[in-house]
């Protein structure tokens, strides 16, 4: 086998490899945001984007976030006393930590200049180039430009010809553009670059340093900000475990069908703006198509049945925490709402005040009780050895 097709085939691997888990990523992102009870979504320059002229997403709702004319006891029994976890199936994996560290640390990458840093797939590298097509000006970049290799902007060969640089280096390369490329009238045709590699972008290296550039509001040691991890890493499992465990220790015999009818119609409207702010944030177009089009359904038929279902355990999950919000006499004030929501979803007070004018104090005040209830729940939980 040729280096050239091993190389290929080591790329392709690679970038099968990475879009699994972007698609793996992206469905569990997904599920985590919007099967669970109303999460609500972040407001990025106090633009809301939750908004349905025709859609009440506080409709039977109070404005302390419980069911309008529902006594959860009617409907909903828990069995709280006996729910208990070890500590370690709470406790991060020395991988989980690990893999959350180098993900850290790319995002903090500089360029070196080291003259015997080999370029290679999948590095970004910072890089000067002009470019011409047919003896005329095509793309250029006379300014340090990121690029990485593999993203195959200019096609797979001008990535292969990116490999085994290194800074300082000046090189020509020479390719036919792709056929799909998105300028038509270049699609297809043969470019000629020069290029100038100054950098590659290296991970930095976790020290105590590192932590006191990047992380001084956590820690000041490399030790101590892995601990902070760990930590938050095993408040999170704990809080998962033990939501997760209400349907499990818990008996429903009934549910509210107009609240649940509603939920529905709830989720499906944040599932559809979550899907164009997403190609909005991305400068894309979306695509045309119903939604249970979009989302991959056999039919429509499907689609509102797996909403339906969707809601429905929604739903449970609502009784459950209203039930043990009632049974444990629990409260909470708007301001202790309100520094939540500001502290957990950036909100100041203008833009929850917005929000809270659009969607209903009940929607906030609901996924705000859940978070009472498990904080309550973390108090008495049994945690074994």
């Amino acid at each position: 086998m040729s280096d050239m097709s091993r190389s290929k085939q080591k790329r392709m691997e690679q970038e099968k490899a990475r879009s699994a888990q972007h698609r793996r990523k992206a469905v569990a992102t997904f599920w985590k945001i919007f099967i669970p009870l109303l999460i609500v979504a972040a407001i990025a320059g106090g633009v809301i984007l939750y908004q349905h002229s025709k859609l009440d997403y506080s409709r039977y709702l109070n404005d302390n976030g419980s069911i309008k004319g529902v006594k959860a006891s009617d409907y909903v029994t828990v069995n709280d006393e006996n729910i208990s976890f070890s500590k370690s199936e709470l406790t991060p994996t020395d991988e989980e930590i690990d893999s959350q560290i180098s993900s850290d640390l790319s995002s903090h990458q500089y360029v070196s200049d080291d003259p015997e840093e080999e370029s290679a797939y999948g590095d970004k590298l910072s890089i000067t180039y002009t470019s011409t097509v047919n003896g005329e000006d095509f793309q250029n970049a006379p300014e340090a430009s990121d690029y990485e290799i593999g993203s195959e902007k200019f096609g797979e060969e001008f990535d292969e010809a990116l490999e085994g640089h290194f800074p300082g280096d000046d090189f020509e390369v020479s390719v036919i553009l792709p056929d799909d490329y998105e300028d038509e009238n270049f699609a297809g045709k043969a470019a000629d670059f020069n290029i100038h590699l100054i950098g590659v972008y290296v991970d930095r290296d976790f020290d105590d340093d590192y932590v006191k550039e990047f992380h001084s509001d956590v820690a000041s040691t490399a030790d101590e900000y892995r601990q902070s991890l760990i930590d938050k890493g095993y408040d999170t499992n704990l809080k998962n475990k033990l939501e997760s465990s209400l349907s499990v220790n818990s008996v429903v015999s009934k549910i509210p069908t107009a609240y649940k009818d509603n939920l529905t119609r709830v989720l499906e409207d944040q599932q559809r703006n979550y899907m164009l702010s997403m190609y909005q944030m991305f400068g894309m177009q979306a695509p045309q198509g119903d939604m249970w089009q979009l989302m991959g359904a056999a039919s429509k038929e499907e689609y509102d049945a797996q909403m339906s279902s969707q809601a429905e355990e929604a739903t449970k999950l609502s009784l459950e925490i209203q039930y043990l919000y009632d049974k444990y006499g629990l409260s909470f004030t708007d301001d202790e709402m309100r520094d939540y929501y500001k502290t957990q979803n950036n909100y100041d007070d203008a833009s929850f005040d917005e929000a809270v004018k659009n969607n209903g104090k009940g929607f906030y005040a609901q996924q705000y009780m859940k978070e009472v209830v498990i904080n309550k729940l973390k108090e008495i939980v049994k945690i074994t050895e």
